[in-house]
């Protein structure tokens, strides 16, 4: 065999080596698992609280990262149901009752049987929500604007605008 194929079989016989003892030793060997759960890396599905948990209007949500594929819609008798995936284990279900109006949002997350849990994150009744023309809307035209194009389809203006002019472009 040549110098250069034993050296790169022993390096990778080395990392292979690293990443099987770091997989064997525990964690705390490493950092203290206060300074981990301090940098946001605590345990991937925590354990469900044991009393009621407080709300705190302050704190921030953790990140939802959503994975690809593994969600699903279906709709009977006026209500249409979305799940989805984000996180290792950990589903939502978004429920909306068509006639009412309603929404509701469910988390539920498996794994061991102290760790399974639903809990309802949040219901709200959407009926005024959907009479909103605009809000928090960073589309490339505004409702407004929108509108005032359609109106005036088959006049004399016909190139779109983005709202990006200035202000004097504008009429």
């Amino acid at each position: 065999m040549s110098q250069s194929l034993l050296s790169s079989l022993a390096i990778g016989a080395g990392f292979g080596a690293v990443f099987l003892l770091g997989q064997w030793l525990p964690r705390a060997a490493f950092a203290e698992p206060a300074a981990l759960a301090a940098q946001g890396r605590g345990p991937v599905n925590p354990p469900a609280p044991k009393s009621e948990p407080t709300t705190n209007a302050g704190s921030s949500s953790p990140e939802i990262v959503y994975t690809e594929g593994g969600g699903g819609s279906g709709s009977a008798n006026g209500f249409v149901a979305v799940t989805g995936s984000y996180g290792v284990g950990t589903s939502v279900l978004y429920v909306l009752d068509t006639q009412n109006r309603q929404l509701a949002v469910y988390e539920a997350r498996g794994g061991s049987t102290e760790q399974r849990r639903l809990v309802l994150v949040g219901a709200r009744k959407i009926d005024l929500d959907l009479q909103i023309e605009s809000y928090n809307d960073r589309s490339e035209f505004d409702y407004p604007r929108l509108k005032d194009l359609f109106e005036k389809r088959g006049k004399k203006e016909h190139e779109p605008k983005t709202g990006l002019e200035s202000d004097s472009s504008r009429r």
